[in-house]
């Protein structure tokens, strides 16, 4: 449990550098981190970014260091907003929903869509990619719908944990985005997926955020 698997830098949208990271990750003494940069298609700096964290690696001991990305559904099949060269060059790739697609190449706008409509189009979305998309975690599954409607079906998050076992995706436990993590943890022990833990880390401060929530709550005590 003592991982942190969803950290952005300053390469994107974070506020911290790859060694900025990596240096407080140790003072935490977290066992694993992985870098999850938001990415697009057009992505073209993320070798950079790969060469910048295999460098730093070898200076954090006892830590294991992945490199990853973060990447949007795009459509209801599991297409990712990704390219094979990204893809190829992760240790770890997280596949979200951050837009609602609106069948004609575009995005539909939140505002205009009900609580219902929006968890039932971040469902779809979300079975797609556990369904057909080369990821390995299902991030922040129902966020959605949670950020702006405070609910997400507990139907839907058991539907989305007992498919994710078949192609052994894991379901993350999100602090940023989990409304009731209490609730979520039970059906985590009902169901059993696999788990990964992740604070949606864009700055020092909030690293190892989900461990020590998970530790609060009584869990890795024992």
């Amino acid at each position: 449990m003592n991982v942190e698997f969803q950290v952005h830098t300053n390469w994107t949208d974070g506020q911290a550098s790859v060694l900025e990271i990596l240096r407080a990750a140790k003072e935490l003494d977290l066992g694993a981190l992985a870098f999850t940069e938001h990415v697009r298609e057009e992505t073209s700096w993320f070798s950079e970014f790969r060469d910048e964290v295999v460098s730093a690696a070898p200076g954090f001991e006892g830590m294991r260091i992945y490199v990853g990305c973060e990447t949007k559904a795009t459509d209801y099949d599991g297409r990712l907003d990704v390219s094979d060269t990204v893809i190829n060059a992760c240790d770890i790739v997280l596949g979200v929903v951050h837009r609602l697609p609106d069948s004609r190449g575009g995005y539909l706008d939140f505002k205009h869509l009900s609580a219902d409509e929006t968890s039932e189009m971040e469902y779809r979305l979300s079975m797609g990619m556990i369904a057909k998309a080369p990821i390995d975690v299902l991030g922040h599954p129902g966020g959605m719908s949670l950020r702006r409607h405070g609910h997400f079906p507990e139907a839907y998050f058991r539907a989305l944990m007992n498919t994710s076992l078949d192609r052994q995706i894991a379901i993350e436990i999100n602090s940023s985005y989990l409304v009731d993590m209490p609730a979520f943890l039970t059906l985590c022990e009902e169901v059993n997926p696999f788990v990964s833990i992740g604070s949606d880390a864009h700055k020092v401060s909030e690293l190892a955020r989900c461990r020590d929530q998970l530790m609060a709550l009584g869990l890795g005590t024992s």
